[in-house]
């Protein structure tokens, strides 16, 4: 049963993490040890931004023996592969008003299902906004969790113990590949403490513990919840992030992502106190951003410190050398990359796209990593020849694939420099319109 320890789960945990690790140029965990208990009851509420990705960050995080289990929204199960690749990963399904009345009755097994693992001290997690949300916000959190959680502590008279751990799930860049990626997890909630209220009034009970979770997770979570200026916030983010890190929080783990709350959060006082000058900083993040799109630069290039012409002459240098085992690696990677590329364009949603790269690099990577040494076996009748090329060819395609983004950031960072050179002015003016 899926509340039972797997130890099929445990081995596949180790490529499935290497892999995840692969993808992020830093994956950063912020109170893991502090706010996560091994001895009580866990259900991990984080928020949703990033389909599977999401749920491997957590299993990635997992520090001691405990098997994750996730529960997911139902739709996703209607494939017989897929649901079947879904519960080996300890994923069940959870039926929503939209699937059908008559499927709802099903989610009272899935509850039950819920209700052992958490007698049994092992942790269970839920994407409380219930869809996927690739912006930097934060959907309603629904009512799944408490209703989960509450008859469960109730039917042994709340001596469970358990807690609701609220997890921040943060990507610097969301579709970026070698990016940055921040997990928060916050101080728990404990569910005994809506005892007497669940007691009294069920209902009150679970839209009270929905709001605490709530409140939790906005505390936590970069959330621009103002649509109409949605693109200036980012911008002011990516603008002026990196500098307020390292004034404000430098030292810090995760110093971007405080930057970006800070940012967030004083945009929002601005905009509550003084709207002339929120109006005014709106307006001249849209004139920058106009400037810069003019000049063919975008908010993500590094404006504020344009590099030297010796820095750039040294790393292009080091790119032109380095390029002979950058172009191999690529070249022994051909097919994964063009697998993923293909599998990418089946999906309408963008979000979905980092998780296709991840599994494309988890599968298709050692796949056609042993059929190619295979061949160079074969055809060379030299296996040690072959086991060496078994072993370069992850190594040389990862180096690659890490060359490419040095050699785009090269050339955006050596699109700014000319451009601080050519428009002197026009550069100072907008580094008077994007700071904060």
């Amino acid at each position: 049963m899926i509340y039972r320890y797997d130890f099929r789960y445990t081995l596949v945990k180790i490529p499935v993490n290497i892999t995840l690790r692969l993808n992020f140029r830093k994956l950063v965990f912020i109170g893991k040890k502090e706010n996560v208990s091994k001895e009580r009851a866990i259900i991990f509420a984080p928020n949703h931004r990033n389909a599977l990705i999401d749920a491997l960050t957590l299993v990635f995080s997992s520090y001691h023996l405990k098997q994750i289990v996730f529960l997911a929204r139902a739709d996703i199960f209607k494939k017989r592969f897929v649901a079947w690749l879904l519960k080996g990963m300890r994923i069940m399904p959870v039926f929503r008003l939209r699937d059908g009345k008559d499927n709802l009755d099903k989610n009272n097994e899935i509850f039950d299902n819920a209700a052992r693992i958490l007698r049994k001290n092992n942790p269970i997690a839920l994407f409380p906004e219930a869809r996927h949300n690739p912006k930097q916000s934060l959907l309603p959190v629904q009512k799944a969790v408490p209703r989960i959680v509450l008859p469960t502590e109730a039917s042994v008279d709340f001596q469970l113990r358990s807690q609701i751990v609220p997890v921040s799930i943060y990507y610097r860049d969301i579709f970026g590949f070698l990016s940055d990626a921040y997990i928060t997890f916050g101080t728990p909630i404990e569910v005994s403490g809506y005892k007497e209220i669940y007691n009294e009034n069920p209902g009150m009970a679970i839209n009270q513990l929905r709001q605490e979770l709530e409140k939790r997770l906005k505390s936590m979570v970069v959330n621009i919840w103002n649509d109409e200026f949605y693109d200036q916030y980012s911008h002011a983010i990516e603008w002026n992030g990196d500098r307020i890190a390292r004034e404000k929080f430098s030292g810090r783990k995760d110093d971007f992502l405080q930057a970006a709350l800070y940012i967030v959060r004083k945009l929002d006082e601005i905009y509550e106190n003084n709207r002339v000058e929120f109006d005014r900083k709106m307006a001249g993040f849209r004139k920058a951003h106009t400037l810069l799109k003019e000049e063919g630069l975008t908010p993500k290039d590094r404006i504020e410190e344009p590099s030297s012409r010796s820095n750039l002459l040294f790393r292009f240098m080091a790119l032109i050398l380095s390029a002979p085992v950058a172009l191999l690696g690529l070249l022994n990677g051909i097919f994964p990359i063009l697998i993923n590329k293909k599998l990418s364009g089946l999906f309408k949603e963008k979000q979905f796209i980092p998780s296709v790269r991840y599994a494309s690099g988890l599968l298709f990577v050692p796949l056609f990593d042993l059929i190619q040494s295979l061949i160079v076996g074969a055809v060379t009748k030299n296996w040690l020849l072959a086991l060496g090329y078994f072993m370069l060819m992850p190594v040389t395609f990862y180096f690659g694939l890490y060359w490419r983004k040095w050699f785009k950031t090269a050339q955006r960072d050596n699109k700014v420099r000319r451009f601080k050179k050519q428009h002197p002015t026009i550069w100072s003016r907008v580094l008077e319109l994007i700071r904060l």
